[in-house]
């Protein structure tokens, strides 16, 4: 029985897509969704040394991309029916999804599939591999 989902929310379209399969999913489980942004400290240390801008803006900036997002999820939610609540952190992607996952014992993980081709997929692939081993409840990537 789902109560609880947990959809990790990035910023992509995909994200944005797959939130109303989602809602529509909680709302016929009767389930919560716990829309869960994680801002990369590692992508700002990157953007960076890259950019030579200050870590702390490049956070800030990634913020606001990600409540932006985390919004945008609300909206397609609430327009069905669906329960939810919006929680971001910060820090290495994988060990704040299981931290999540956790803390608000979800039941199902929900990551939104991307497009992403050659390194940056083998990256993503090996990525969502980490996070399975780690998290003690069903994973599905849409």
């Amino acid at each position: 029985m789902l109560k609880r989902i947990l959809y990790v929310v990035n910023t992509t379209k995909e994200a944005l897509e797959a939130a109303t399969f989602v809602a529509e999913m909680a709302v016929i489980a009767d389930a919560q969704i716990i829309a869960f942004g994680v801002v990369d400290t590692s992508a700002a240390q990157r953007l960076m040394r890259a950019t030579g801008e200050a870590e702390a803006e490049i956070v800030v900036r990634l913020e606001e991309d990600t409540w932006h997002y985390l919004y945008d999820v609300e909206d397609t939610c609430k327009g069905v029916g669906a329960k939810i609540v919006l929680q971001q952190d910060e820090g290495f992607p994988d060990a704040r999804i299981a931290s999540a996952a956790r803390k608000f014992k979800a039941d199902l993980v929900v990551l939104p599939r991307t497009r992403r081709t050659g390194a940056a997929q083998s990256r993503l692939e090996k990525s969502i591999m980490s996070l399975i081993e780690r998290l003690e409840c069903p994973v599905l990537v849409v």
